[in-house]
């Protein structure tokens, strides 16, 4: 299907998630990609990362913007050589991209159990006694992508999720939160934005 969710906030970024119902073939139609997406595209082994990629394409048409003009950097990071700043997510069914003139970083996850058995990994300790209180799958989940989103916004590798990363404690289903990264004795502060689905949540992260 095409656009199943699209949104402009406030500060003018502009959020899309593509439903990913189409078979591969389908999801070409209308892209032009060139020697260098299609070999991108046929080094994903899975199916299933094949189609993101291809999703995301088409999110990118939707939005009007050169094929050309989506590229990536060194470390494999999405960027527009328009100037814009861009984010990508993608996973299983869903697809989804961030638009905007400020550093930025976008993130989806589906609900899944699992998520309880790494949240040590992820989440500080005040983070820990939280989302252990509440306990909701989906307030783990919305954690996560909070990090991811923190993550790619911030673009410095090696940067630990638990101890570096913090997310201001939120009430379920809040629209907007704050979020900051400690790294060599600097704070860098972050927005969050928090959108919540039937069976899957995304955050948005954007420097302050």
């Amino acid at each position: 299907m095409p656009v199943s969710y699209r949104e402009t906030l406030k500060n003018g970024i502009e959020v899309a998630i593509w439903t990913i119902l189409e078979t591969e073939v389908e999801l070409k139609e209308g892209l032009s990609l060139s020697d260098k997406a299609q070999s991108r595209l046929s080094s994903r082994r899975s199916e299933v990362h094949r189609k993101g990629y291809l999703a995301i394409r088409q999110l990118l048409k939707h939005f009007h913007i050169d094929p050309q003009t989506h590229q990536y950097d060194e470390q494999g990071a999405p960027y527009l050589t328009d100037g814009r700043f861009l984010s990508i997510s993608h996973t299983q069914t869903i697809a989804a991209i961030a638009i905007g003139e400020a550093p930025l970083g976008i993130d989806l996850e589906f609900y899944q159990d699992k998520i309880k058995t790494i949240a040590k990994r992820f989440l500080n300790s005040l983070e820990l006694a939280y989302v252990t209180e509440n306990d909701p799958i989906s307030l783990y989940t919305q954690l996560w992508t909070a990090k991811e989103a923190l993550y790619k916004a911030h673009k410095t590798s090696g940067i630990h999720f638990a101890s570096q990363m913090h997310i201001q404690e939120f009430k379920k289903e809040t629209p907007e939160g704050i979020g900051w990264i400690t790294h060599q004795e600097k704070k860098y502060p972050y927005s969050l934005y928090f959108r919540y689905f039937e069976t899957y949540c995304l955050t948005l992260a954007t420097s302050k």
